[in-house]
């Protein structure tokens, strides 16, 4: 009997480390941008309700704030580019829509230095 208990723990002792290899599965995402565009891709997959729709007409916005107000939580969405910004609730449905100054991107840059067009860096 107790060479049976001992042969089956070395059997253990041999097969658990073989066994091991082929179980363990190495982490596939590893530096800062994979980790980054894994957290977009989770951010988008998991989009619901109203939010979906307008992230699929407009696309993704940097310019989102998340704010908890008394215990409400809304987020907006502001696209500069069109001039609207959407208004959402914690369950991801549309509140509140609004006009923006709409602003194109290129025009803004140029008019932080003062200038009303390109001038390829010359101040």
């Amino acid at each position: 009997m107790k060479t049976r208990i001992g042969f089956f723990a070395l059997a253990l002792l041999v097969a658990v480390p073989a066994f091991a290899e082929t179980i363990y599965y190495p982490p596939q995402v590893t530096g800062k941008r994979e980790r980054k565009n894994i957290r977009h891709f989770l951010y988008l997959n998991n989009l619901t309700n109203d939010k979906k729709a307008i992230y699929e007409q407009y696309g993704f916005t940097p310019h989102r704030v998340r704010l908890n107000e008394y215990g409400r939580v809304t987020e907006k969405w502001t696209y500069y580019s069109v001039g609207t910004a959407f208004t959402f609730d914690q369950c991801g449905y549309l509140v509140d829509t609004e006009s923006v100054s709409r602003e194109d991107r290129r025009s803004w840059a140029y008019q932080s230095y003062g200038c009303d067009e390109d001038t390829h860096g010359e101040y």
